[in-house]
């Protein structure tokens, strides 16, 4: 409800997904971000992206819990994410942000 609230007073469309929402997509999570992303750039208004539960994906690489799946989908947002943008805006929701790799912060 707070991403709905907020795209819409600000404008935007919005994407809403959970950080565990990635792990299951194995392989498939880059392609899948890349489309997200796609759809951004298309997008005449802007996308908000919410990422709920940030942590369980964006963790830190230098973990021995991340799966290379894991890392190849990290490293695609990063891609994606590493520079300013007017296409769309990044919300994070964590209860434990101290879990997030370094380039995420």
């Amino acid at each position: 409800m707070f991403a709905r609230s907020l795209a819409q007073n600000s404008g935007l469309d919005f994407a809403v997904f959970t950080g565990g929402d990635i792990a299951p997509l194995g392989r498939d999570a880059v392609t899948e971000l890349h489309k997200l992303f796609d759809w951004a750039k298309t997008s005449r208004k802007g996308l908000l992206l919410f990422v709920d539960e940030a942590d369980a994906f964006l963790q830190s690489r230098e973990t021995n819990r991340i799966s290379e799946d894991q890392r190849n989908a990290l490293n695609a947002f990063l891609f994606r994410t590493g520079t300013e943008s007017n296409e769309f805006m990044m919300v994070y929701a964590s209860n434990q942000p101290s879990q997030f790799d370094e380039a995420v912060m």
